[in-house]
């Protein structure tokens, strides 16, 4: 709380980060190559790194991914992960090597031995009100990626109504001491803010947004397009990290290119298959889940959404939890029928709520629908990435 209340200044992060790292096992990949890993600051919708992994691996990337649990608002890609029947975010290392060399990526959740000093921290951030300190933020966030052995990191920072950070300058305030720490911790960095005032894609949830991620994977045609900017961005930074590819420009075509032929797809499904998951299980488990259809009351324009809000809806169907002892429906979601700047007329499906247990329906249907903003004109269009730092 004293960190969080005076500040730390950078050379405390960089020792802290360092301490918090070295505080377990530390693996090094360096005998198989160049490692980069993407990490969001954590967002409503957010199932980027289940594309990105993928792609960016598919593309020659080397990518060991660590993920979290999600908490509070925000989904975790950990939970995402374990919503498909049989498999594992925990592997020894023997086997993670084996995975890297065969598939170039592995996505794992952080292991009781990996920075184990920042677990017991975070728990503490969490019961003392202190989690959206800067300061702990970057060590927390930098310790796991050392550890986990990466030498390239792609920073997805979300700003918005659904992210932490719902202010650009204090977004920038994260970024920025991100950036530093992590060239002063031996890390390459390379950080994307990004819109986070709108649900990302159409689901929200566990299995809602593996499955909407699997299908962009399948059909990039049919992908939302805020998911296939962002997508396409972060796989680029990552790939320029790893200097596969000289720019920006090169970095998206190369990624486009081995999602169009269906590789990153393949590898997808190629890496579920090695962590012991059972795809076709997963959809025969999920499709006789319980759904209820939220209908418009209104005509006009979908204007914007209450994005924390939505993210809160999902918790309470039990997509999330509100403290880290919480369990986790992984059927329980949000699937939107709008997007923003669409036409809606009385009557219409606006989302379908998904859960197990149906009595959270009505007070749910409420708060999704008083978060589907509606007006007469049709907002401004812009861009999902807002700053490359």
């Amino acid at each position: 709380m004293a960190a969080c209340i005076r500040g730390l200044v950078r050379t405390e992060i960089v020792a802290l980060t360092h301490v918090m790292a070295q505080s377990g096992t530390c693996y090094d990949w360096r005998h198989l190559g160049y490692a980069v890993d993407k990490h969001s600051t954590g967002g409503v919708g957010d199932k980027l790194s289940l594309l990105v992994a993928p792609i960016a691996a598919a593309a020659g990337g080397l990518i060991p991914m660590m993920s979290g649990r999600g908490l509070g608002h925000t989904g975790g890609t950990v939970d995402k992960l374990e919503s498909i029947v049989g498999f594992r975010v925990s592997m020894t290392e023997e086997e993670i090597e084996q995975q890297l060399r065969s598939l170039g990526v592995v996505m794992l959740a952080q292991s009781e031995h990996l920075a184990p000093a920042d677990r017991i921290l975070y728990a503490l951030r969490d019961e003392t009100g202190t989690v959206e300190s800067v300061g702990l933020i970057t060590a927390s966030i930098l310790s796991k990626k050392i550890a986990e052995g990466t030498r390239g990191l792609v920073l997805d920072v979300k700003v918005g109504r659904g992210a932490f950070m719902q202010r650009h300058e204090d977004a920038q305030e994260l970024a920025m001491m991100l950036r530093d720490v992590g060239k002063d911790a031996g890390l390459d960095i390379s950080i994307a803010l990004t819109n986070m005032n709108t649900p990302l894609g159409y689901a929200v949830g566990n299995w809602v947004e593996v499955l909407e991620a699997e299908r962009c994977l399948a059909y990039p045609a049919e992908c939302p397009p805020d998911i296939e900017e962002l997508t396409l961005h972060l796989v680029s930074a990552m790939l320029q990290l790893a200097r596969i590819v000289p720019s920006h420009r090169d970095g998206v075509d190369r990624a486009r290119t081995v999602w169009l032929s269906g590789l990153a797809w393949q590898r997808f499904h190629e890496m579920i298959a090695a962590q012991g998951g059972d795809w076709q299980a997963s959809l025969e488990r999920y499709q006789r889940t319980p759904s209820f259809v939220i209908e418009s009351t209104w005509s006009g324009y979908v204007t914007g959404f209450d994005t924390r809000q939505i993210g809160l809806a999902s918790v309470q169907l039990g997509a999330g939890r509100l403290r880290s002892s919480d369990t986790v429906d992984p059927a329980a979601g949000i699937v939107f029928h709008v997007r923003r700047r669409d036409r809606v007329e009385p009557g219409m499906p606006l989302a379908t709520l998904i859960a197990r247990d149906q009595e959270r329906f009505p007070n749910c249907a409420d708060q999704v629908r008083h978060a589907i903003e509606i007006g007469h004109e049709p907002p401004p269009t812009g861009s999902i990435v807002l700053e490359s730092l």
